[in-house]
């Protein structure tokens, strides 16, 4: 049977005449992993993103194997920025997850690229990932509110390197322990990916990234070994997984020089990331950290990975590689892919202080993994929330109901009414929270505890990781290297 907000869907774009065809597969969320399912290509598929304006949210709709130029966007809107709608904004105005994006976004304008209409039938997204539409394309002009624009350019990519192999690329700043965001946000994405078999994984320790803000050496040696440790603890498997440190494979470092002669200062300059880190050091505005986005781009795409598990403020970066991918291939013939985020429930940890998200930047925003349940509580108590409940809530108490959320997710409503009503006691759901964390919290201390007894085990993952990835990475830069006219 067919779900029932499809179905309501379906009768909708019957009443504004657009003819389709329902068809149904396992539950998917890429367009690609879709049309193959399905037995079609990229150019027969139909992608609807949301993006963001100064002056409000627009729909963009492209076919599978385009890219969109952004400048010719800005220009038909007269908007001097644009941006994709982060997941949250994304379900908020569609009423549906990200990947499951359909056509029909009546309250917004919804530019619709030229190229679409090569095709006499195509194939979109439904409401849901167990359904796609095949339309009728030239219907797809009495989508309300609707314009036909030429913004896109033909730009066909894959989620596997040339030999047919799908990879993944993730890696943590080796600025301190792993913290309860590092975990939610990227290491949950990266066991449930491991744990899929579906791709050849690489997990890193980005210890050159590190050293783009103001350090101390002896710390890091210290910090980026207990990276690694956390890894293993958390359950990333090197019999599955290559787990690495970045400085262990230099070819990163030397594919980001060759990146960098394809992109402009002006577009690293113009990264929210960037100012929001010039702000943070002032007086450590250096070259490195200009071009962080350049040397992440080299760390996923020197594997040719096509999946990435981060955090949603990662994007800004993300879309740096998926340039840097577009633009080697259309200059010099590589065979990159156009890397996205995998998205995990906990993606975006918010900081225990209620500005901003969780970071070993920040102090007393973060809760560590080794914590114990005594600083769990002691850190979940000092959430600022208010001296009486109800009213309006303030970044505090938002930030602890996100926690409730995600640890004790069957007692939020009651303790969403007490609040209402003026009688929860904050600091009964402070511990509440405090001791469900711990609860998922003990086994990971527990095997880590295990690991440290064997140093030499956590020497061989190390030295194995680094031999293996530096296999695939010297094959991937001498093929730049000849494309470019180096060899």
């Amino acid at each position: 049977m067919i779900d029932k907000n499809v179905f309501a869907y379906s009768e909708r774009l019957k009443k504004l005449g657009i003819n389709h065809k329902i068809l149904e597969h396992p539950e998917l969320v890429t367009v690609e992993d879709v049309q193959k399912y399905l037995g079609f290509g990229l150019d027969e598929a139909l992608a609807t993103l949301i993006m963001k304006t100064e002056k409000g949210f627009v729909a963009v709709i492209r076919r599978g194997d385009c890219s969109f130029n952004n400048k010719k966007i800005k220009k038909i809107l007269k908007a001097d920025s644009l941006r994709m709608a982060t997941d949250e904004e994304f379900t908020k105005l569609t009423g549906v997850v990200p990947g499951a994006a359909h056509i029909l976004n009546p309250v917004i304008t919804t530019l619709i690229d030229q190229k679409a209409f090569e095709k006499g039938k195509i194939n979109g997204g439904s409401g849901s990932l167990l359904y796609t539409f095949s339309y009728n394309t030239q219907d797809l002009k009495k989508i309300p509110n609707s314009q036909v624009v030429d913004i896109s350019k033909i730009s066909v990519t894959t989620t596997g390197t040339s030999k047919g192999i799908k990879r993944v690329f993730s890696g943590i700043r080796a600025t301190g322990r792993l913290h309860l965001g590092n975990y939610l946000g990227a290491v949950k994405g990266m066991l449930e990916i491991q744990e899929s078999n579906k791709y050849e994984t690489i997990y890193c320790c980005v210890d050159v990234h590190s050293i783009t803000t103001p350090y101390k050496p002896e710390e890091l040696r210290a910090n980026k070994r207990e990276i690694i440790i956390d890894y293993l603890a958390s359950g990333l498997d090197p019999k599955k997984s290559m787990i690495i440190y970045q400085s262990d494979v230099p070819e990163h470092i030397e594919l980001a020089f060759y990146f960098s002669t394809v992109l402009p200062v002006a577009r690293m300059l113009h990264l929210p990331t960037y100012k929001d880190k010039i702000k943070q050091y002032p007086k450590n505005v250096s070259m490195a950290l200009l071009n962080y986005p350049v040397l992440m781009a080299a760390d996923i795409l020197i594997y040719k990975a096509s999946l990435v598990p981060v955090g949603i403020d990662q994007e800004p970066h993300l879309e740096v590689a998926r340039e840097v991918a577009r633009k080697m291939n259309q200059l010099y013939g590589t065979d990159f892919p156009e890397p996205v985020r995998f998205a995990t429930k906990g993606e975006y940890i918010p900081s225990l202080t209620g500005e901003g998200k969780m970071a070993k930047t920040v102090e007393e925003s973060y809760i560590n993994l080794t914590d114990s349940l005594e600083e769990i509580r002691k850190k979940v108590r000092s959430i600022p929330t208010a001296t009486h409940s109800g009213g309006e809530m303030s970044p505090g108490i938002k930030t602890l109901f996100t926690f409730a959320s995600l640890y004790i997710s069957s007692e939020v409503e009651k303790y969403k009414k007490q609040f209402n009503d003026g009688t929860l006691q904050f600091v009964t759901l402070k511990d509440a929270i405090a001791e469900a964390i711990y609860k998922e919290l003990e086994p990971f201390q527990k095997r880590r505890a295990e690991i440290v007894k064997n140093q030499k085990y956590i020497d061989q993952v190390i030295a194995d990781g680094a031999k293996r990835a530096r296999k695939i990475a010297r094959e991937t830069v001498r093929e730049v290297k000849e494309k470019m006219g180096l060899l």
